[in-house]
């Protein structure tokens, strides 16, 4: 560490953390992508529905952040620029790779140990099944509205601007989302 260098703390705020990452301090930016990993890799899978290229695109959206993170101008959160960079990542491995959409069956995900369960585990199975699809389903745009408000809890001003809409755009796609969601599911 350089004379006068700060050492990043886990609590230091994002806005401290750009510019430590921008002075040159790796340990900032190895706060920053510890903080934003699992947000970031999320929206990938979202999108692409694939972990194996969710993990590609996650990789390729910090890589373009560590190289990048001097032109993060802060207009909006840095959050949200995180979660901007993930979409455009995925968008373009999406349009790249032109993504077949498969459903795979992981045999080790039902583990007969007691024949009492076994009726019980392929019935969560089916149902975390058909939630999946039907989730799978929306749009894009509602899909990723209510991931973000529901797993990450972003607000629809911050949702509105990762998607490339008003706050009330985004509003709209999360409640058209849930509605859909809410029918096809009891059905």
């Amino acid at each position: 560490m350089a004379k006068g260098e700060v050492k990043p703390q886990e609590q230091t705020s994002d806005e401290v953390l750009v510019r430590m990452a921008c002075s040159g301090q790796l340990g900032a930016m190895d706060i920053l992508i510890d903080r934003y990993y699992s947000v970031c890799f999320g929206t990938c899978v979202a999108i692409l529905k694939d972990q194996d290229q969710a993990s590609d695109a996650c990789q390729n959206c910090f890589v373009k952040i560590f190289k990048s993170i001097s032109k993060f101008r802060g207009d909006g959160t840095f959050r949200s620029w995180v979660l901007t960079i993930a979409r455009n990542e995925s968008l373009a491995l999406l349009r790249q790779r032109k993504m077949r959409r498969e459903t795979t069956y992981d045999k080790g995900d039902l583990h007969l140990e007691s024949t009492e369960n076994v009726s019980d585990k392929i019935f969560l199975k089916m149902e975390a099944s058909r939630v999946k699809k039907a989730f799978e389903i929306l749009p894009r745009k509602q899909r990723l509205a209510v991931k973000w408000r529901i797993d990450d809890g972003l607000s629809y001003k911050e949702i509105g601007r990762i998607i490339g809409s008003s706050e009330g755009s985004a509003r709209v796609n999360y409640h058209h989302g849930i509605r859909k969601l809410r029918e096809w599911l009891e059905q």
